[in-house]
């Protein structure tokens, strides 16, 4: 049988359940469960900070960008991974996205006196 402990979260003694027994750390109220369960979430991003779905793929699509000698970007579409995108995405949407930039730089580069 589990012996008396005190909860990881309030502090109250509670009694195991014999089922969990040493692995049980909250007395089991919803607010020390849901606590418990945010610290221990804490804990494992900062064991895994390099685990983020998200930031991986945008760091896989994006690339540098060619040298340009006036110092700046002459075509930002050309920093992204296409042929990663399509595979990522499908080719119908990354198609559509890529000719939507197209033309959004080619209207910024009209509107934008020379």
């Amino acid at each position: 049988m589990a012996r008396s402990r005190p909860c990881g979260v309030c502090s109250k003694w509670f009694r195991p359940n014999l089922r969990q027994g040493n692995r049980q750390h909250t007395c089991g109220g919803p607010g020390c469960r849901r606590e418990w369960h945010r610290r221990a979430c804490a804990r494992w991003h900062a064991k895994n900070p390099d685990y983020d779905p998200h930031t991986r793929l945008v760091n896989r699509l994006v690339k540098d960008a060619p040298p340009n000698p006036r110092g700046r970007q002459s075509d930002p579409l050309a920093t992204i991974n296409w042929a990663l995108a399509r595979d990522e995405i499908g080719l119908k949407i990354s198609v559509l996205i890529e000719e939507t930039g197209k033309v959004l730089l080619q209207w910024v580069r009209d509107a934008i006196p020379a």
